[in-house]
């Protein structure tokens, strides 16, 4: 019986590296291949921040596209090589320059930021409590939090102010008046470049 079960350990020992072997061989010919159509890629589990100024630069500067897998067995064979052929390619620390032009871009005025409100949150809840103004009428329900959802435009304006979460249509609707009255945000960045934001406002009611 042991003589058996260790000649099946034995076979599936073989297979696995025979399936390994496999496999490497496929990824080292799928990255020269690649490489030879000038398409670059690198992989990864981490899921890294949508805007990533470092991923952004190796697309930008070195044309290498960066993309999510739910396995690295292949690609950590595949990205090996493709790091091997890009540093004969750009240089062997293509990888550091990479990452210093990152961070200098991070430390760049108006590279990535959200659009924020002239003074700050304090002076966006001062704004809107100062504009609205409601009475007691209407307000069958406990509920007195609203919420609001704005766009800002690459402008800085205040566009397509919305009800998330309401309280009634007349309490309601005088939310978006004093919405539709903001002044100019100071407009989202995103790579150097003014970009449309979403944001979302809870607003508490105040009844007089």
């Amino acid at each position: 019986m042991k003589t058996v079960i260790l000649i099946i350990l034995a076979l599936l020992i073989n297979l696995s590296s025979s399936f390994s072997q496999t496999l490497r061989e496929k990824a080292i010919r799928n990255a020269k291949n690649d490489f030879a159509k000038s398409e670059y890629s690198f992989h990864s589990l981490e899921f890294l921040p949508v805007e990533n100024t470092y991923t952004y630069v190796l697309g930008k500067y070195y044309n290498i596209e960066w993309y999510f897998t739910d396995s690295l067995d292949y690609y950590n064979c595949y990205d090996s090589v493709m790091i091997k052929l890009l540093k004969d390619k750009y240089g062997l620390d293509f990888l550091d320059k990479a990452k210093a032009i990152a961070d200098s871009l991070d430390q760049t005025e108006n590279w990535k930021r959200d659009a924020s409100y002239p003074g700050g949150q304090k002076e966006l809840f001062k704004f809107i409590y100062s504009n609205l103004s409601i009475d007691s009428i209407n307000l069958e329900t406990i509920k007195t939090r609203i919420i609001l959802q704005i766009e800002i435009d690459s402008t800085g304006k205040v566009i397509k102010p919305k009800i998330m979460r309401g309280i009634n249509k007349q309490i309601d609707s005088r939310v978006i008046e004093v919405a539709k009255k903001m002044p100019n945000w100071q407009p989202a960045y995103l790579y150097g470049k003014r970009i449309r934001q979403h944001f979302t406002i809870p607003i508490h009611i105040v009844i007089e």
